[in-house]
């Protein structure tokens, strides 16, 4: 996984509560400051968003991030606060929080509402390479020739594709190959393509996150595919045209890495925590 953030920043560390039951936040966060209340939204009995409302206290602040995201926010978040709470006065800021959760602050009354970042899925275009008839969608944008995208495929999405196949949700692949790093990235996007013209995506998609990159022809060959059909596939402009599509649709979205995971509108924090992507699709229903 690609990022401007360290990887362990994602790895080894507790579920976010958000996306989980309500009850456990609102656990979590123990007393609240005097004249303060927490108030939550919810989607099916799980935690969409928290809004804090009473007297600025960023220690708590630093706390109610923390607890809510399971991620650790708190001290850079009390370091920002020091240096620009006087920005706070009269105005509504809205924070990053990584590339996963957002902070919207608003004056007198002063609050704090934590959400996850999220994309309307009419941004995403149409769906082609799904795999699943129903059930909210789990969007994958990924790349063939990156070792992260590769782990995803051998250790998270097959649990996944299981539920696709149940019809618990619908599983798609998105092309983001990240050209500038990874030369067999676009050709193996390609190529993909061209197994799909033959209804093979997925089983081809299987090798090439195998790390059997290069040979694509030889890899249709193993698949029982149409050489000749294949072998014309792979010199068309219009099928190398969709991946690049795609690739600009990423992004366009701001999208700065492989695998990057949206579940329904939501981006998911940790892809490789199967727990929490299910979490994330029980709140895309």
């Amino acid at each position: 996984m690609r990022r401007l953030f360290p990887l362990a920043l994602l790895l080894g560390l507790a579920l976010a509560q958000i996306g989980r039951p309500v009850e456990a936040l609102q656990k979590a966060l123990g007393p609240l400051p005097p004249g303060a209340k927490v108030e939550v939204e919810a989607k099916g009995g799980r935690l969409l968003s928290a809004t804090y409302r009473g007297p600025e206290n960023a220690s708590f602040l630093a706390r109610f991030l923390e607890k809510g995201t399971g991620m650790p926010f708190g001290q850079a978040f009390l370091d920002w606060y020091a240096k620009n709470k006087e920005a706070l006065k009269g105005r509504r800021l809205t924070l990053n929080l990584g590339e996963d959760f957002l902070l919207e602050l608003y004056p007198s009354p002063f609050q704090a509402r934590l959400l996850p970042r999220s994309v309307p899925e009419s941004a995403f275009g149409q769906d082609r390479l799904v795999l699943g008839q129903k059930g909210p969608f789990l969007r994958v944008f990924s790349d063939f020739q990156c070792p992260y995208c590769q782990r995803l495929a051998r250790e998270v999405l097959p649990a996944l594709k299981a539920r696709a196949q149940e019809g618990e949700l619908r599983l798609s692949y998105r092309h983001f190959p990240l050209t500038e790093i990874h030369p067999e990235a676009l050709p193996a996007a390609h190529a993909s393509e061209c197994a799909q013209e033959q209804g093979a995506f997925w089983p081809y998609h299987d090798l090439l996150m195998a790390g059997r990159l290069g040979d694509y022809l030889g890899l249709a060959r193993a698949l029982g595919l149409d050489q000749e059909a294949f072998a014309r596939c792979l010199q068309s402009p219009e099928v190398r045209k969709r991946v690049e599509e795609e690739r600009a649709l990423a992004l366009r979205l701001g999208l700065r890495g492989t695998p990057t995971v949206f579940a329904g509108p939501y981006k998911v924090p940790n892809p490789f925590d199967l727990a929490q992507v299910l979490d994330y699709l029980e709140l895309a229903r």
